[in-house]
């Protein structure tokens, strides 16, 4: 019996010394596409919301959207503006222009209740591509520390 509990210990010591504490920090996002997906994902959605039916969440102070992850209702505008600081802030970083003016513009049109087009949507779709390509070779702990910095900032 005494045996059956050292080998007992033995086994949890040795499992204890295997379990690895996840870092992604320097995993490149093309690695993640769980992360690119909640990068994209959500302002994707709402280009297919708004091809499909035109319907969009509005509370009393304009466009709201709801995170899936966290179920919290966001100002629309001032999330899509985000997406747009954050590519602005890779652009000073790279040296390299973004594209985030179609960005900008339908987050003014939110802001405003303007109408949306599709060509609006058209060109956000357009930029969105290049962002993507821009964002898969980004480390987990690059985009992080841009965040931490925009929100130091605000």
């Amino acid at each position: 019996m005494r045996g059956h509990l050292r080998s007992r210990a033995k086994r949890a010591a040795r499992k204890h010394k295997h379990q690895v504490v996840r870092d992604h920090g320097g995993l490149m996002m093309a690695q993640m596409p769980w992360r690119m997906r909640a990068t994209f994902g959500p302002v994707e959605d709402i280009l297919t919301t708004l091809e499909t039916t035109g319907d969009i969440d509005a509370d009393k102070d304009g466009a709201v959207y709801r995170a899936p992850s966290s179920h919290v209702w966001y100002d629309l505008a001032g999330a899509i503006e985000g997406f747009a600081e954050f590519y602005e802030a890779h652009a000073r970083i790279s040296g390299r222009e973004m594209p985030t003016r179609s960005l900008r513009q339908l987050a003014n049109k939110f802001a405003y209740g303007v109408m949306i087009f599709q060509s609006d949507v058209d060109a956000v779709r357009r930029d969105l591509a290049i962002l993507k390509q821009e964002t898969l070779p980004m480390t987990e702990h690059y985009t992080t520390t841009i965040i931490q910095s925009m929100t130091e900032e605000a």
